[in-house]
This record gives C-alpha cells, sequence and structure tokens, in this order.
C-alpha cells in the first residue's frame, strides 16, 4: 500500500530519531511540518517499519494533539520514540502503554516546551514498557490528572 502521508511520517520519525541521538539528555524540542501534516489525517494507523517487528503508530485528535509512535519489540517488552504535538506548553504528561488485559505502563513523562513560534510545541521522547509486544492494545497521552489528551490505538 502505497500512502503519501505515512511515508512523509515515517521519514519525520527516523529524522527525529537521529536528532535525538545527537543530543544528550532530557526531553528534546522538535518541529514537524511532515508529522503534523500526516497526523491530521486523524484516526490511528499502524504499519511494518524498516525494523523487523517495529510499528508506527500515528493518531490525532481534532483539538490538534498529535501522537507518532514508533514500536520496537524486545524480548517480553517494547522500546518507544514518540513525537508529540499540540500539547499545551507547560503541561505535564505521560506517555502510557496500555495492554490487552487493561494494565496501564507509564513509558515516560515530560513537560510540554515552550514552543519557539506561536502555538503549542513538538516534543520528542524514548522509553520502555514491560508489555510483551503482541499484548500491546494502546498508546496514550495522559496528563498527571488523568485527561487522556490522544489514544493510539495498537488493534
Amino acid at each position: 500500500m502505497h500512502d503519501p502521508i505515512l511515508e512523509r511520517a515515517l521519514s519525520q520519525v527516523r529524522t527525529e530519531r537521529v536528532r535525538h541521538r545527537r543530543r544528550r539528555g532530557g526531553v528534546v524540542t522538535v518541529v514537524g511540518a511532515a508529522l503534523a501534516a500526516a497526523a491530521l489525517a486523524g484516526g490511528a494507523h499502524l504499519g511494518r517499519h524498516s525494523v523487523p517487528g517495529e510499528r508506527v503508530l500515528v493518531a490525532g485528535t481534532a483539538d490538534g494533539v498529535r501522537l507518532t509512535a514508533t514500536i520496537t519489540p524486545a524480548d517480553g517488552w517494547v522500546r518507544l520514540h514518540a513525537v508529540v504535538d499540540g500539547v499545551e506548553a507547560g503541561e505535564r504528561c505521560h506517555l502510557v502503554v496500555t495492554d490487552v488485559r487493561g494494565r496501564r505502563h507509564v513509558a515516560g513523562g515530560w513537560v510540554a516546551a515552550r514552543p519557539s513560534g506561536p502555538g503549542p510545541g513538538d516534543t520528542a521522547l524514548a522509553g520502555a514498557a514491560l508489555v510483551d509486544p503482541d499484548e500491546l492494545a494502546s498508546v496514550d497521552v495522559v496528563t498527571v490528572d488523568g485527561r487522556v489528551l490522544v489514544t493510539g490505538s495498537a488493534g
């Protein structure tokens, strides 16, 4: 299947991954026009990536919060690389992985960055969760007070 929006999103995730590796430290602020275009399509899309078993999940909401998560399977757990856009600056968030039994696992946390221009900024982060790759149900961005900002369903 040829999906130019997905291809642009995947390209952006790869670019952000390279930038992330070059920088040391916590949260990396990024700007992704291609990612925003892909996420504006809304909903979620799960597809194959270049690493065996790796999946890319793209989700967006009507409020403009967007999530692109690369899920890499490991032996009984998953690695995640996520780019989140559209969260108001200063919002304290968690990246939460839910398994098929409904158990929630926090894979990372951050405070949404102040954008370089008008509107909310992008945040890139890496994390991991003790969830069997075959049992992953969803990846969510959740505020510390429990509000779910965006959900990407794996099934």
